[in-house]
């Protein structure tokens, strides 16, 4: 005969009790998950929260610069009067440096300097190569123009201004070209008077 097959022991569950350790073990599980579910919603309303002040802030960019547009639009003949347009601004500008610039200006029986860095504007190439060309000549012209300013005048900033234009005119002079044809500006990068 055959011997029976033993059976390997089951184990018995034991049922928690009120008292039991297993019982907290699933209500720290349970609340375990109620907290990431929270940090989750947390996470979610933030990203939310974001996203309508956002659509906010574009909402009232938007309509700012309608009305800005609006704005400018309206004072369109305004903004033509009070600053003259040239044709020349629509094109391409073209810079050309002259370099730095240092002039010694009596004041006062003392020498005192007017030290400048200049760039040149004009929008043909062809001119802007021929200023290039004649540099020597431009600076010796602005080295003469500076020399013969009023240290005082300069100092101020319609002096310098009156300096800026007559160095327009004095490059130009240097080109032989006249106003309309010539250089169309010339910007001081720096100007320092000592």
């Amino acid at each position: 005969m055959k011997e029976p097959q033993q059976q390997p022991p089951r184990k018995s569950k034991k049922v928690a009790g009120p008292d039991s350790d297993e019982n907290t073990d699933d209500n720290d599980n349970a609340s375990g998950g109620g907290k990431t579910k929270i940090i989750l919603m947390a996470v979610a309303l933030s990203a939310l929260m974001l996203g309508v002040g956002a659509g906010a802030g574009f909402y009232v960019a938007g309509t700012l610069s309608q009305e800005q547009a609006q704005a400018v639009n309206e004072g369109e003949e305004e903004i033509e009067d009070s600053f003259e347009e040239d044709e020349e601004d629509d094109r391409h500008r073209i810079y050309a440096s002259v370099g730095k610039l240092l002039a010694t200006v009596e004041y006062q029986g003392s020498t005192r300097y007017i030290q400048a860095e200049v760039d040149l504007v004009g929008y043909d190439k062809d001119l802007m190569a021929k200023a290039t060309h004649d540099m020597p000549a431009i600076r010796n012209q602005l080295l003469l123009l500076f020399s013969s300013q009023a240290f005082d005048e300069v100092k101020t900033v319609a002096g310098r201004e009156a300096l800026r234009a007559a160095s327009i005119k004095a490059v130009n002079e240097v080109l032989r070209k006249k106003p309309k044809q010539g250089i169309a500006d010339a910007y001081f990068t720096s100007f320092v008077t000592q």
